[in-house]
């Protein structure tokens, strides 16, 4: 396994006071203090040449599950295991086979060109001239940089930025790479960009990524396995189009007839299925077997002019989700 943890929890010890002079002259004599738990108990394996995503509101434990990974944060309780390796020992040979990227911190240094600090990570991870050319030049051409190399950070537009720290976090060809919120912000075309590379690199250099994102749309195009992290605790590990289905499995249909059927005929179909008509269009939103036999019924009628089938948004599907979690996890494998 790339990645294995295993009841892994992590608590803080949070400091409290109450507002204005008197709360602060208050605490100055008598600190109040009160544990927050951030994780509590996930144990996950992922493995080689994955996708995984990692959903969840903010303050679910997110971006504390991803600090875990790469050592930034000792857990309370549990354990991490990255090929083998424990994080927060920070051995070289753990760190040169992973990488992370977060989309509200930079690695690149602002007042200077990007290239500049990737020679820098050359010399950090001591890579040859050759290898360090060959995959700056790779990573380049993919991510349609170019033009952009020798231009200062603090002048890049926000997606060129984030192109340029996916290409530092790249360079020493890390087996795990773990992105967290890597489109925050971007336009929809710099989005659609990021997570095209993402399949490519996996495709060509199976490597491991565990992505973190806000946008259901990230994880619909970039990950087939999903884990819903809920107040700290894990609470679905599985095929994110299972869970998308579960909590909300109706299709929207829209039939165009070309000539419209009897009037009996329509009121007797109404009695069974639940449908709008205007003019010559119906339209239905209905699950699925209903849907199978609705639509088998309107084709033994009538042949369309046109016809769609389509699924509700996934950003609305999700919302319903995380607003009550509980409803829809109970059942699912």
């Amino acid at each position: 396994m790339a990645i294995t943890t295993a009841n892994l929890t992590k608590t803080f010890r949070i400091f409290k006071r109450d507002a204005g002079l008197k709360g602060a002259l208050k605490s100055f004599f008598h600190r109040k203090y009160e544990n927050f738990t951030a994780l509590s108990d996930v144990s996950l394996e992922i493995g080689d040449g994955e996708i995984v995503g990692i959903l969840g509101e903010n303050g679910a434990g997110k971006t504390t599950l991803i600090k875990l990974m790469v050592g930034l944060l000792h857990p309370t309780d549990g354990n991490v295991l990255i090929n083998g390796f424990t994080p927060w020992e920070r051995k070289n040979q753990f760190l040169r086979r992973i990488s992370v990227v977060m989309g509200q911190k930079n690695q690149l240094w602002w007042d200077i060109p990007a290239s500049e600090s990737f020679l820098l990570n050359q010399k950090i991870y001591g890579l040859e001239d050759d290898q360090y050319k060959q995959t700056l030049g790779e990573l380049v051409d993919l991510l349609g940089v170019q033009e952009k190399l020798n231009v200062q950070v603090r002048r890049l537009s926000l997606g060129e930025r984030m192109k340029m720290e996916i290409i530092a976090a790249l360079l020493h060809r890390p087996e795990i790479i773990l992105l967290d919120e890597p489109t925050i912000g971007l336009d929809v075309i710099a989005q659609s960009k990021i997570r095209d590379f993402v399949k490519y690199y996996n495709e060509q250099h199976r490597s491991t990524f565990l992505i973190t994102s806000h946008y259901m749309n990230d994880i619909q195009e970039m990950c087939k396995r999903v884990v819903v992290i809920h107040k700290g605790k894990k609470f679905y590990d599985g095929n994110f189009d299972i869970l998308v289905n579960r909590v909300n499995p109706v299709r929207k249909l829209t039939f165009e007839f070309v000539d419209l059927p009897d009037g009996e005929i329509l009121q007797a179909l109404q009695k069974e299925f639940v449908y709008k008509l205007d003019s010559n269009f119906l339209t239905a939103e209905l699950r699925g077997d209903d849907m199978n036999q609705f639509m088998s019924r309107l084709f033994t009628m009538n042949t369309p002019r046109s016809f769609s089938l389509e699924e509700l948004p996934v950003e609305e599907t999700m919302k319903s989700f995380f607003a009550n979690p509980e409803k829809f996890i109970k059942g699912l494998g």
